[in-house]
């Protein structure tokens, strides 16, 4: 071997050795310390979830202590007679406008609150509302949804249905929920025509409830016979299995929606929801609009109220 070589030999084997010892010494430093902010994350993370937890089971614990004020089971008397349902400006699925007679029927005053929700949970063993992390709501903050008096949510069509009927109610057709929303005319909103985003519990900051609210504590988002939180604060699911095109084809007298959902390759049958949540905008809180949901989903920004027939 020359002498050249055996230098380039030689300087080989000592930068390998040093690359060796640097990464001994100090690579193995950063492992350990990118090793240790993992492990304080990880604990930082479970603290939180354990303090979500906390919260959650200290607001249960609240539900069956708090006494329910006959205010919140109050229901609304709307007459028969016609309305026009559907609006011929809005989308294609609010068209056509039809003039609908429906028979007189009672409709709860407000959305249905946690404390009520709860009361039915107690009494039979039906599950408890499901709070997940959602949209805009950090999991800390989940648990200032548990308000005892603000709209229960994280409940599903078939959460509604069973309470409704543990009432001895039931959910209020698409029809009717409409005509309590409106009144018998044609109007935008429930207060009217007016743009007032500040009227309900809608989206930005226009209003002061960063997420649900009191149930009728917007007293502006109040329709013609006196019901209260239908342009916003939750949206609420309704009876009807959901069709596109049903307003075409509708009878115009009760309407109780189409007989069976239509389910797709990629969608199973769906079920009307109604109204507008504190996360929509004033459009999407008019009065018309129509939106659908699979039936077993739950979310926090879905609650539901109760009709009955007389």
């Amino acid at each position: 071997m020359s002498k050249y070589l055996t230098y380039s030999y030689l300087t080989v084997v000592i930068v390998f050795a040093l690359f060796i010892f640097f990464e001994i010494r100090y690579g193995g430093g950063q492992e350990e310390t990118a090793n240790q902010a993992e492990s304080a994350e990880f604990k930082s993370t479970a603290k939180q979830l354990e303090e979500t937890e906390q919260e959650f089971r200290k607001a249960e614990s609240q539900m069956s202590q708090i006494k329910i004020d006959p205010e919140y089971e109050t229901m609304v008397l709307v007459p028969e007679g016609e309305f026009v349902m559907g609006n011929n400006h809005g989308s294609s699925t609010e068209q056509p406008e039809r003039r609908v007679y429906l028979n007189r029927y009672w409709i709860d005053k407000y959305e249905m609150t946690f404390v009520q929700y709860y009361a039915f949970v107690n009494a039979t063993g039906h599950r408890k509302p499901r709070l997940a992390g959602y949209l805009g709501v950090e999991t800390k903050e989940l648990p200032r949804l548990m308000n005892p008096f603000s709209a229960v949510v994280g409940v599903s069509w078939e959460d509604a249905v069973g309470y409704c009927r543990w009432k001895g109610k039931r959910l209020p057709t698409e029809a009717e929920w409409e005509k309590a929303a409106k009144g018998m005319d044609p109007r935008k909103w429930p207060w009217g025509n007016e743009e007032r985003a500040e009227y309900a519990n809608l989206k930005g900051d226009a209003d002061d409830a960063r997420y649900t609210a009191p149930v009728g504590a917007f007293r502006h988002d109040k329709s013609p016979f006196g019901v209260f939180d239908m342009a916003g604060d939750v949206m609420e699911w309704v009876a009807d299995w959901y069709q596109e095109d049903y307003y075409a084809v509708m009878p115009t007298r009760n309407p109780l929606g189409p007989e069976r959902g239509v389910q797709t390759a990629h969608f199973n049958a769906q079920r009307v929801i109604r109204g507008a949540s504190w996360n929509d905008s004033l459009e999407r809180a008019k009065t018309t609009v129509r939106f659908k949901m699979n039936p077993n989903y739950r979310d926090v920004t879905i609650g539901f109220r109760c009709a009955k027939s007389v």
